[in-house]
């Protein structure tokens, strides 16, 4: 999609607040000070401290924080140029600021802050995640019914990746896969028939084990290096997994692209960078893809002195006319062996430190930079991972109870919906009813107080309105 926008006045600062000031969200705060045309007058955290501590390590004086329990203490804090720590992210929302950005990473009250900050003439700029898988598509909707931005964060991996795709489409290459670096990375020690693995963790191997973490390099290798792939995932099964995060983060980018979904937890191959193209391409072109257009995870092998690629992004892509197949792989890009699939990466991801970038294009430019639109196609969704007793609390992304998978969208409040699996991220912080099994996926009828939560409600609302 091309963006169109009206000049930019080179003196005008964008106002924006900050709600939650964990480690990503501090980042924007501490960022802004280089940023001339960003101004973050104003932060809110449950935890004021914390909140505080954000300007401290932006090397605001102590004397220019101040604390306010009102608006009028907050907005009179603004007008004396002072910085301004509240507790009430409600607070922020009938200030003089042009953007909000939500970092509480609770899928709840982002929704809630998100919404409210729209209602009262807010763009929104959202970090938490959570919120984005569940109602990212509503959210989008109510932001261009009222003229107003509502975009992913940059700095996080799905914004990053749904902008890598859109410039693909844009000059017209075939996105064959789209996916994310995990942020587990093994470094291959072949002399000493070693990998070493997050956590400190070390794995010794025998010959015929280590042989397969060679490198597959060349049309001669083609042949074998999906059979070696397979064979490096069953090995390294039980020490490689996929986070719960992982999987939010590609199903937000399955939503806004419709790439595809081809397992519930990816194929998630381990591979060299330069054996990606090969793999993660269609069965037509010799991976082991079924069709183009999958949203995937690669967990890459390295060596020492290799560039760490964690958390990046990355695509592979067709060109159809043959002469510019052959100008990408002669400009030294990577590709397979006969030049249908090739790499296109971004090896890096710089957490809150880039976000204000999406908040500059907001406030600036009246545009996204993760898109205008997105589908609910896919959920996230969870199972037991072990006999649960009713009555304990289900938490968030890393509850070690719960295994999380993708799967294609229900439409929540329909009454033939309430055996179905229900979107995780709607029952976090919720109670279980009933006891259930190991196994067992998490469904509408086995949690408390479900439908009494500002967050279902508006996900009924999104489902009624793509019905």
């Amino acid at each position: 999609m091309i963006y169109s926008s009206e000049p930019i006045a080179a003196d005008k600062v964008v106002e924006a607040g900050v709600i939650g000031t964990g480690q990503y969200a501090t980042a924007i705060v501490t960022q802004a000070q280089s940023i001339p045309q960003l101004n973050i007058p104003i932060v809110a955290d449950t935890e004021i401290e914390s909140a505080k501590r954000a300007y401290q390590l932006a090397g605001i004086d102590d004397n220019q924080v101040i604390v306010a329990d009102t608006r009028a203490q907050a907005l009179s804090g603004i007008e004396r140029g002072e910085k301004v720590v509240v507790g009430d992210p409600y607070l922020l929302m009938d200030l003089p600021l042009e953007v909000i950005a939500e970092g509480t990473g609770d899928a709840t009250a982002g929704a809630a802050h998100a919404t409210t900050a729209l209602q009262n003439g807010k763009h929104v700029v959202m970090i938490t995640k959570e919120t984005e898988v569940v109602v990212g598509s509503i959210l989008r909707q109510i932001a261009q019914q009222a003229g107003l931005v509502y975009t992913a964060a940059d700095g996080d991996q799905p914004s990053l990746l749904i902008a890598l795709i859109d410039w693909c489409r844009q000059i017209g290459l075939e996105v064959l896969c789209g996916g994310k670096f995990g942020e587990q990375r093994i470094f291959v020690d072949l002399p000493n028939q070693q990998l070493h693995l997050s956590r400190n963790r070390t794995l010794t191997l025998a010959q015929e084990q280590a042989n397969l973490f060679h490198p597959l390099l060349g049309p001669n290798n083609h042949s074998r290096l999906l059979e070696t792939a397979a064979e490096r995932q069953s090995l390294l099964d039980q020490l490689i997994d996929i986070r719960t995060d992982d999987l939010i983060e590609l199903g937000i980018v399955a939503n806004a692209t419709d790439l595809r979904i081809e397992k519930e937890r990816l194929h998630h191959p381990i591979l060299w960078p330069n054996e990606i193209p090969a793999v993660l391409s269609p069965n037509v072109y010799g991976g082991l893809l079924q069709e183009p257009g999958v949203i995937d995870q690669v967990t890459y092998l390295r060596s020492t002195n290799d560039t760490s690629m964690g958390g990046g992004v990355f695509v592979t892509v067709h060109a159809d006319n043959a002469y510019s197949r052959q100008i990408i792989q002669e400009k030294g890009h990577i590709c397979n062996s006969d030049g249908t699939s090739c790499l296109i990466f971004r090896p890096y991801h710089l957490c809150g430190v880039e976000t204000p970038y999406s908040i500059l294009s907001a406030g600036l430019m009246n545009r996204p930079t993760s898109g205008w639109q997105m589908t609910q196609n896919y959920d996230v969704y969870a199972r037991a991972k072990q006999d649960l007793s009713a009555g304990i609390t289900i938490s968030s992304s890393h509850d070690l109870d719960f295994e999380a998978f993708l799967a294609p969208a229900i439409q929540v409040g329909n009454p033939t919906s309430s055996d179905s699996p229900i979107p995780y991220h709607l029952v976090t912080g919720l109670r279980l009813e009933q006891d259930i099994s190991a196994g067992t996926a998490l469904t509408q009828q086995m949690v408390e107080n479900l439908t009494e939560s500002p967050l279902w409600q508006l996900r009924v609302k999104q489902d009624t309105k793509s019905r």
